[in-house]
């Protein structure tokens, strides 16, 4: 049987850029953003997942 392992590309550049974009976004929009900012955050860190087959 073969096993898998999840492996994380994400970046502290990529996430410290995601959070301030959404923040200001969050201030401009008085906090209609906000709700947003969690689903789109856990689609980058899905996004940046990938599934490694273990030798």
């Amino acid at each position: 049987m073969k096993k898998y392992k999840l492996v994380n590309t994400l970046n502290f550049g990529d996430v410290l850029l995601q959070t301030i974009l959404w923040m200001v976004l969050t201030i401009v929009t008085l906090g209609l953003a906000l709700p947003f900012f969690g689903y789109f955050f856990l689609k980058l860190i899905i996004n940046k997942t990938e599934i490694q087959e273990i030798q």
